[in-house]
């Protein structure tokens, strides 16, 4: 019977203990469960239990701390930074502006040439013999036609003075024999011979003055056209020799020779390619957000990997983007004096566009949008605001941006931990 009171009484206690807990629960909660919260002024705020409410004062002390500087633009020196490959400024292919044998071949491919260097010479067959009779037929020509102007010189003048004394002589012997005839002294049969002799003397001084030496000239107008195609077949032929040996049209790089010695190379075959290496091309694509700061004449620093950097210029701009990319093709010509530069290499240039007002900054400082563009926080009035930013220039350790007012509160240090419209207390950082 112990053992079972014993059960008893445990089972009562028990029962008490929970009894007690219910009953605080339902008739002590709100004495309980009540607190007093000064407000800094003085005045008690009671909160329910479980919530907590503070002052504004009570929210700006417990707001972040976090680095700021003053923002101070600054002219920087913008460049827009593309890569692109070397191209030779223009490619020559050289043909044979007449058939025939190649004899030599005078140059090898890969090797430098200066205008005028031969590189392929073709047999000239019977040319040097042609041209020697042109040059002798050019010159009987020439004596010819000095002989025909000497002759003309003053026949003319000549010819009319002995006709015009034959007339004269003639018009005497007509008046005498007329005289004579009147008188009974002559008869009519000399007059009329005296007539006829009389008339054909002017005609002949007619003809002379109608033909005014007609045939001296023609002779001359001969000699003349004949020298002139002497001189002409002379010309053919030379032009012809000239053109048997394939000369280098600019200074530049061989880049292929097409033909071989002994070959049989017919007119307008293509006989070799030369590049022209003493100034370079390079395409580079530039975003269309950047398009409008690229101008003519804008000079370029380009970065060759082996070689070091050289300087450049704009000297194209495409009117068209590419369809792809939506980027706009920009051109820029790199002398090449030392020819050092090759085609196809790969360069980094960096187009100078001009100076811009933009702040240097760390680019820790930084942050990316959802879009991709860059961002920065700035303090306005204890609250975190976000402004888009434009990188001008970039560098390891400090980035230059655009879009930051003078005066704007950047934040720096500790900016990671803020999101827009955050409070936040600053501390400035003591400026060197």
């Amino acid at each position: 019977m112990k053992f079972k009171n014993s059960y008893i009484w445990a089972g009562l206690v028990a029962l008490g203990v929970i009894g007690w807990m219910v009953s605080g629960s339902f008739t002590g909660s709100d004495e309980a469960g009540t607190a007093a919260v000064s407000d800094g002024s003085g005045q008690d705020m009671t909160t329910s239990a479980g919530q907590t409410q503070t002052s504004p004062e009570q929210t700006a002390n417990a707001a972040p701390r976090v680095s700021a500087v003053i923002v101070e633009n600054a002219q920087i020196r913008q460049s827009i930074r593309a890569s692109g490959i070397t191209e030779p400024q223009a490619v020559f292919t050289i043909s044979a502006e007449i058939g025939g044998t190649i004899t030599k071949v005078a140059v090898r491919e890969g090797s430098a040439v200066e205008k005028g260097d031969v590189l392929v010479v073709m047999d000239t067959d019977t040319l040097p013999s042609r041209i020697a009779a042109a040059k002798a037929e050019m010159a009987a020509a020439e004596a010819a036609l000095t002989t025909a102007k000497t002759l003309s010189g003053g026949t003319y003048e000549e010819e009319r003075a002995a006709a015009l004394a034959n007339l004269e002589v003639a018009t005497q012997r007509l008046e005498i024999g007329e005289k004579l005839v009147a008188k009974s002294f002559s008869a009519p049969v000399d007059l009329a011979q005296l007539k006829a002799n009389f008339e054909t003397a002017r005609m002949t001084l007619a003809r002379i003055d109608l033909e005014k030496n007609y045939r001296a000239e023609l002779d001359i107008s001969q000699n003349e056209a004949r020298l002139a195609g002497a001189k002409s077949s002379l010309v053919v032929l030379q032009d012809q020799l000239a053109k048997s040996r394939i000369t280098a049209p600019i200074s530049g790089w061989l880049e292929t020779v097409h033909v071989d010695e002994g070959e049989q190379m017919p007119a307008g075959v293509v006989a070799a390619t030369i590049l022209n290496m003493n100034e370079l091309s390079i395409i580079v694509a530039v975003p269309q957000t950047n398009i409008a700061q690229v101008a003519i004449g804008n000079p370029v620093s380009i970065d060759v990997a082996g070689i070091g950097r050289r300087t450049g210029t704009v000297s194209r701009i495409a009117s068209i983007s590419t369809s792809t990319t939506r980027t706009f093709d920009v051109e820029i010509t790199v002398p090449n004096p030392d020819r050092m530069l090759r085609a196809g290499m790969t360069v980094e240039a960096d187009i100078d566009v001009g100076y811009q007002p933009a702040f240097g900054m760390s680019p820790a400082h930084l942050s990316v949008a959802s879009d991709g563009s860059l961002t920065a926080k700035v303090d306005d009035a204890g609250v975190v605001r976000v402004k888009p930013v434009e990188l001008v220039r970039s560098g390891v350790e400090q980035v230059f941006v655009s879009g930051l007012a003078n005066g704007d509160t950047l934040l720096t240090f500790g900016q990671a931990f803020v999101e827009a419209g955050d409070p936040v207390r600053v501390l400035m950082e003591p400026t060197s």
